[in-house]
């Protein structure tokens, strides 16, 4: 899709604040008017920060794809299994719903997936309905009198991940690693400073971990490895398709003041549901970058990101470090990748040894 940012024009433009108004968000007096103004960025901002999305004021891929799926109301479509798959708030809802009734609908990520089929099929079972899968009418009305539809998790709510999120009988030596080495190609991430650009960093980074992971024992998938340019949504797709176990994307993080730093990481996260097992690896990782490159361990947070969303593994997403630190000038790219390869690999055998 075509980016769309502050300052443009036209029926995409549109189309985004028309979406944003029946959403309840306002895009200033002008109301939808094609034009991307300054309400219709900060519309979109608060739209980015409510669903757990980067925020940046800019429509880009993920963003849309949120903010369509967004629209969908409970109970406007037939839902059931399907390739490819239904997605939406509709969904969403649910999910919530079947796991606060205690069918475990899986990831609560607004995809109809076959978790959330099985699910469905065991209330229908438990309910005296048709078997049949499908979420029609008679599913949502019964499902309305015995939960409070949309009522957000609070910690009992929520369904615990097998063994607390903790990879518990299971070692690198026979587990699946997908290696996601963030941006690439005419996505350069970011590029200023002295340092080489982020995807350049991402991509040492990620090669050094493969092949520290495969003398382990560890079959590698990597989502690049080469100055390519890999679309957003294709990254979880190259680790679903593997049956990878884990999938870690490899980032770096700037900030506008040289006084910034710290290792940070990320797991998925969506309106109270969020991963135990993403929590504890990205937990885990984090505290050995903080110790090896010396910097701060900062807290761990949950995210709605497309490659957290969409892998249908245990997902995380780390940034090791801020390459707009005030010391940047004094970093050899080579120590730096071998020191964040060497910290990351640690995390993970922390993880599968814990």
């Amino acid at each position: 899709m075509k980016i769309l940012k502050l300052g443009d024009r036209g029926k995409e433009v549109l189309d985004v604040q028309s979406r944003l108004c029946s959403l309840g968000y306002n895009v200033g007096t002008d109301g939808v008017d094609g034009y991307f103004g300054e309400d219709t960025r900060s519309a979109v901002l608060t739209f980015q920060q409510t669903s757990g999305l980067v925020a940046d004021g800019i429509v880009a891929d993920n963003t849309w794809c949120e903010l369509v799926e967004a629209g969908y109301k409970a109970g406007e479509r037939l839902l059931y299994l399907r390739i490819p798959p239904f997605r939406g708030a509709d969904v969403l809802s649910l999910q919530k719903s079947l796991n606060c009734l205690g069918f475990n609908a899986g990831p609560e990520d607004g995809i109809f997936g076959q978790l959330t089929e099985r699910a469905v099929l065991d209330f229908q079972k438990n309910s005296g309905l048709v078997m049949d899968g499908m979420v029609d009418e008679s599913v949502l009305k019964l499902m309305a009198k015995v939960t409070k539809d949309g009522e957000p998790h609070s910690a009992e709510a929520k369904i615990p991940d097998r063994n607390g999120g903790y990879a518990v009988g299971r070692s690198l030596a026979d587990t699946v690693i997908a290696i996601d080495p963030g941006h690439g190609g005419d996505d350069p991430g970011y590029s200023g400073g002295s340092l080489q650009s982020e995807k350049d960093l991402n991509l040492k980074t990620a090669l050094l971990l493969a092949k520290a992971l495969e003398s382990l024992g560890s079959t590698v998938v990597m989502t690049r490895t080469g100055d390519t340019t890999v679309p957003l949504y294709e990254r979880p797709a190259i680790a679903n398709a593997s049956g990878a176990d884990i999938f870690l994307s490899i980032h770096h993080n700037n900030n506008g003041s040289v006084r910034a730093q710290g290792a940070i990481g990320y797991y998925f996260c969506r309106q109270g549901y969020f991963s135990e097992a993403g929590s504890v690896l990205a937990q885990m990782i984090v505290d050995r970058l903080a110790g090896e490159l010396g910097v701060n361990a900062l807290p761990v947070l949950g995210r709605n990101y497309a490659v957290l969303r969409e892998t249908q593994m245990t997902a995380v997403m780390v940034e090791p470090m801020f390459v707009t630190g005030a010391d940047q000038d004094q970093i050899d790219p080579e120590k730096l990748a071998r020191l964040e390869s060497e910290a990351i690999l640690a995390g993970l055998r922390e993880y599968f040894t814990s």
